[in-house]
């Protein structure tokens, strides 16, 4: 791993750094590569912000045996396809039915979970495994005997005096990487239940740094191919498909295509009819995101950003603008230690093989800007100014 080449800051401990913890969900955690495993989780943002700090940070690493957690994908040089491997050995799942991982029982800095929403962060139960549609990746930190206390609760318990929190992107993913078939969370839920969070952050006078939301829709996820590009590739006039209003019809370039489904068109069925090539045999709205969908996508990242950014300033939280800077990456205006990055995903070096989360070195873009807030932001609180990474020395492609 890259961790090694981190130089460190000063070594003693500024106080603002007495206890620093990160809160929010996968970005935060390290998944990547479509999975959470040891490797992903030392390079996740808020565990680089505290090695180049030179501050005590811990996380529910995957212990060895069992590091490659969740699985992950992985990919051989040259590929071009879809279709990616996948590693299953040393796992730390436990059960499948339901899905259950190996208990961490350690201390905590890194509060991310994976999949977690902002409108989550105030349910009791969501770590409970007796209760349906509970979160595995919350199960697993949760002590033995509270597992119906809600995130804000555990997080409020750690007493910390510095926090980062990158929260509510999987607020609209859970709607936009299904096709649409699962809910948006409401504006109204998002900000009620951030204004809770938010007020449990500073509740002990902690100082930190929030980020705001990228634009989901750009992120190679749903943009890997276009229509035109898949209809010419194949050799048809276009690719049939249906809309979240259940209209059957053929794609323009104002809809996108989820990486998951691309490998499905052409697919025959038992007619022998080939799939999204036919009126009668279309791709299905799970598999599509039509132009009203995206939108509405649009829109709710408007009104999330809005929320972030008032219920931040109302708090003096200064903000991190995280969607510029993957803006910055989709328009390839980024460039750092000698790297151009880009939202494509095999070359790009900015996003893993799932297509919506960074590689270790986007992590380390992040950590990098993240603390370059940090420096402009608490310079009279902090004894040196933090260092930032070389992030080439960092993972940009999961290669076997």
């Amino acid at each position: 791993m890259q961790t090694e080449n981190i130089i460190l800051a000063d070594a003693q401990q500024p106080e603002i750094f007495a206890k620093y913890v990160s809160i929010g969900g996968s970005l935060v955690a390290g998944y990547t590569n479509g999975g959470l495993y040891r490797d992903g989780q030392e390079a996740s943002y808020p565990n680089l912000i505290a090695k180049q700090a030179g501050v005590s940070f811990e996380q529910a690493l995957f212990p060895i045996g069992q590091e490659n957690g969740t699985g992950f994908l992985i990919t051989s040089a040259g590929n071009s396809s879809t279709q990616f491997d996948k590693v299953v050995d040393k796992t730390g799942i436990i059960s499948t039915t339901p899905l259950l991982f190996s208990k961490y029982s350690g201390n905590l800095g890194n509060y991310g979970i994976v999949n977690l929403r902002m409108s989550d962060v105030n349910k009791t139960g969501l770590g409970n495994v007796k209760i349906q549609g509970f979160n595995p990746y919350f199960e697993r930190i949760l002590p033995t005997g509270k597992e119906d206390l809600s995130y804000i609760e555990l997080v409020k318990a750690s007493n910390f005096t510095f926090f980062t929190a990158s929260i509510g992107d999987y607020d609209m993913l859970t709607f936009a990487a299904s096709g649409g078939r699962n809910s948006m969370t409401e504006t109204s839920v998002f900000a009620l239940n951030c204004q809770k969070l938010f007020d449990a952050l500073v509740v002990n006078k902690a100082q930190g740094i929030v980020t705001n939301l990228p634009n989901i829709l750009d992120l190679p996820y749903f943009n890997y191919y276009s229509f035109d590009e898949i209809a010419k590739k194949i050799g048809v006039l276009g690719i049939y498909i249906t809309t979240g209003n259940g209209i059957i019809r053929l794609a323009t370039s104002e809809d996108k295509i989820l990486l998951d489904a691309i490998s499905n068109v052409g697919k025959s069925n038992g007619l022998g009819q080939k799939k999204g090539h036919l009126a009668s045999y279309p791709l299905s709205n799970e598999e599509v995101l039509d132009k009203d969908e995206i939108n509405a996508v649009a829109a709710r990242l408007n009104d999330f950003n809005g929320v972030l950014n008032f219920e931040a300033n109302k708090r003096s939280i200064p903000v991190f603008d995280l969607n510029n800077l993957y803006k910055q990456v989709k328009n390839k205006s980024f460039i750092v230690n000698g790297i151009k990055f880009d939202n494509s995903l095999m070359t790009g070096s900015f996003f893993s093989l799932d297509g919506i989360h960074p590689t270790p070195r986007g992590s380390a873009v992040i950590a990098n800007e993240i603390i370059k807030v940090i420096n402009d932001n608490y310079k009279n609180s902090i004894k040196v100014a933090i260092p930032t990474l070389d992030v080439s020395r960092f993972e940009g492609l999961k290669i076997k």
